[in-house]
Order: C-alpha cells, then sequence, then structure tokens
C-alpha cells in the first residue's frame, strides 16, 4: 500500500512538472512571435500578449510553489511567504481572466462596428491603456486582504490556503470571474447574433443578384430578337423600294448576337460594357462579402473555443471557492481544492494551442522557432556529410590519377 502510494504521488507529481513545463513553453512561444513577427504585431495581439505574460507568470511563480507544497504536506515557508504567493496566485489569474474579457470586447467592436471601431478605437495606444486596466484592476482585487481584509486563520495548523473572508470572497470572486464571465457570454452571444445576421443577409443577396442577372439575360434577348425583325422588315423594303439608293441615315449599324455569360450579358456597344463593368464591381463586392464573413466565422469560432475552456477550467472552482466559507470546515476537502485549483491553472497552459491551431500566422510563426531550427541543423549535417563524402572522391580520384600519371613515366620507352 506504502509502494501504491509512493507510485501515485510521483505519478501526480509528473503532471504537475508537465502542465508547468507546457505552460511555459507555449506561453514563452506567444510572446517570442509577436515581439519577432511583424504580421502578428496587431492591436488584437497586445491583449494575446498580455494574457501570454499572465499566464507564463503563473507557470513561473504560481505553479513550482503549489508542487513544493504538495510534496511538503504542509507550509514551511513562512508567513509573509504564504501572502506573498497567494497574492500572485489571486493577482495573476484574475489578469488573466480579464485579458480573456478584453479580448472578447475587441473582437466585438471589430466585428459589430468596424468602421467606428477603425476610426476611433483601433490603435495601439488605446489597446495599451486597456491592457494597463487590467492589471491595475488585478492588483486592486488583490490588495484588499492585505490592508483590512486579512484572514487570520489561513496560516492554522501550517497550512496556506486562500482566504475565507465571506464578504472577500464574495467581492473577489464577482469581480474576479462572474462579472467577466458575464461580460464575456454577452459579446459572443451579441457576435453570433451579428453573424448569423450578416449570413442572411448575404444569401439575401446572393439570390437578389441571381435573379437580377436572370432578368438582364431575358430583357437583353428580347431587345435582340425586336431589333432583328425591324432590321429584317426595314431591309425587306428598302430592297422593295430601289436597290440602287441607299440613304445613309437608315443604314444600320451590324448587329452582334450578345453572350450570355454567368455574369450578365457582353454587349458590343460601350453600354453593354459599362453594364458588365458594374456588374463584375458588384459580383467583386460579394467576393469581397463572403471572403470577410468567412474570416469573421472563423474569428468567432476560435473565441467560442476559448470561452468555452475559460467556463470548463474556471467555473468548478469559483463555485467551490465562493461557496466554501459559509460551509462547514472541511465539506470540500482539500485534495478536492487542489484538483479544482490545478483544473484553473490548466486554462493558462492551453490557451496558447488554441490560438496556434486556429491562427496560421500563429503556426507560421511557432514552426519558425521551433521545427525550422531542426529542420535546418538537420540538413546542415546531410549537407556536410554530403560535402565529406564529395571531398574524400575527390581525393580518392584525385591519388589514382597521380598513380596512372606516376605509372605512365615510369613506363614510357
Amino acid at each position: 500500500m506504502k509502494i501504491w502510494l509512493e507510485w501515485q504521488q510521483l505519478c501526480l507529481i509528473t503532471l504537475f512538472f508537465i502542465f508547468i513545463v507546457v505552460t511555459v513553453v507555449g506561453n514563452t512561444l506567444i510572446i517570442v512571435a509577436v515581439v519577432t513577427t511583424r504580421r502578428l504585431r496587431t492591436v488584437t495581439n497586445c491583449f494575446v500578449m498580455s494574457l501570454a505574460v499572465a499566464d507564463w507568470l503563473v507557470g513561473i511563480f504560481v505553479m513550482p510553489v503549489a508542487v513544493a507544497y504538495h510534496i511538503m504536506g504542509r507550509w514551511e515557508m513562512g508567513r509573509i511567504l504564504c501572502d506573498v504567493w497567494i497574492s500572485l496566485d489571486v493577482g495573476l489569474c484574475t489578469a488573466s481572466i480579464l485579458s480573456l474579457c478584453a479580448i472578447s470586447i475587441d473582437r466585438y467592436f471589430a466585428i459589430t462596428q468596424p468602421l467606428n471601431y477603425t476610426r476611433r478605437r483601433r490603435s495601439k495606444r488605446l489597446a495599451l491603456i486597456m491592457i494597463l486596466v487590467v492589471w491595475v484592476a488585478a492588483v486592486a482585487i488583490t490588495c484588499p486582504p492585505i490592508f483590512g481584509w486579512y484572514d487570520w486563520e489561513r496560516h492554522k495548523n501550517k497550512t496556506c490556503i486562500y482566504s475565507q473572508n465571506k464578504s472577500y470572497v464574495v467581492v473577489s470572486a464577482m469581480l474576479s470571474f462572474f462579472v467577466p464571465l458575464t461580460v464575456m457570454i454577452y459579446v459572443y452571444a451579441r457576435i453570433s447574433w451579428e453573424i448569423a445576421q450578416r449570413h442572411v443577409n448575404l444569401d439575401a443577396m446572393n439570390n437578389g443578384a441571381a435573379h437580377s442577372a436572370a432578368t438582364h439575360n431575358n430583357h437583353h434577348i428580347r431587345t435582340y430578337s425586336k431589333r432583328c425583325v425591324a432590321n429584317l422588315e426595314e431591309s425587306d423594303q428598302e430592297r422593295s423600294e430601289s436597290d440602287d439608293v441607299v440613304r445613309a441615315g437608315r443604314l444600320m449599324p451590324p448587329l452582334t448576337m450578345p453572350v450570355v455569360t454567368p455574369t450578365g450579358v457582353i454587349s458590343a456597344n460601350s453600354s453593354g460594357r459599362s453594364v458588365e463593368s458594374s456588374r463584375r464591381l458588384r459580383f467583386g463586392d460579394s467576393a469581397t462579402r463572403v471572403s470577410s464573413f468567412k474570416r469573421e466565422s472563423k474569428t468567432a469560432q476560435t473565441l467560442s473555443i476559448v470561452v468555452g475552456g475559460f467556463i470548463a477550467c474556471w467555473l468548478p472552482f469559483f463555485v467551490a471557492y465562493i461557496v466554501n466559507p459559509f460551509l462547514d470546515n472541511g465539506t470540500i476537502g482539500n485534495w478536492l481544492m487542489t484538483f479544482l485549483t490545478w483544473l484553473g491553472w490548466l486554462n493558462s497552459a492551453i490557451n496558447p494551442f488554441i490560438y496556434a491551431f486556429y491562427s496560421p500566422d500563429f503556426r507560421l510563426a511557432f514552426w519558425r522557432l521551433t521545427l525550422r531550427h531542426c529542420t535546418s541543423r538537420q540538413q546542415q549535417r546531410v549537407a556536410r556529410r554530403k560535402q565529406t563524402a564529395g571531398n574524400s572522391a575527390s581525393r580518392q580520384n584525385t591519388h589514382k590519377r597521380d598513380a596512372t600519371t606516376h605509372y605512365l613515366q615510369c613506363h614510357r620507352p
């Protein structure tokens, strides 16, 4: 039984370290990719980088201390370090959650008000101000336990747990999670509704364009038939009156059969060309709208995955966190709170993979930062081997040529 518990603890600690490595490496790639890739230096990615920095700091300063606390079984690092660790945990996780909320708001304005947002709001200066507000709010939520809302029971029996002050727990849970969650759900619902409305409008415009094209084709065909009949009647009348007299004013320009294409009728006269040009412009605008709609749909899909992962990771923890002070001691066991805490920290590990999976620019930047170096080194090794083999073959050929020359010189008659 003791051996089984030791193996269980070893596997659990190994899993914790895997979480730490994935969190640190993934968010480091996000930060380096945004810094070194010009294409990724957009306003939205400023918020993504803020999120990556918060998650990276969680992997550096919060998770390793939690592993040490789990290994020791009790808190042996003093009250001050306990307060610092809990403050870092609350502050950094709050900054991560508020950064996700800021990303949702940024996408909301970019999709629902693209013109106004581009003209008035979409600037890196305003983005930096919003990021500053996110981090100041995270610090403001973290500080009250240090300056008055302090819970002395958190250090009892050499433990280091979250504050159990009921008023602070309710306020911090609301500001750190439930208010941002409400904003994110509302924003995602509005984005989904806006994209659905644009899809309906786009289908209506496509159907109207197809009906207009068919009507336009029928009109040209009827006009052409009438002109052909009139031309034949006039030609018969002219031939009956005089075969030698041709009046210049009654000459008709040669008629050419209009070519019916999927985009309309290509006429031989200038009005036909102008109609065709206008139709081409209209269909070009339609293609642009389709491309914009696909891009917005992909943005909404990415945002839905981010919000879904956020809810799945953090909702169980905050439900337990907000009800625990109102329950009897031991109702929610330490092992359950530990599991829910690590489940929340898991959100810091999965965010980089969500962006890497759905963003081709991030995928390309990750490949450039990781696999490209491995493949380039392998290619360099192969090239060196080929060069070494070529040099060896060249030296052998040189030796053979020298030996042949020496033999001929010695046996020359």
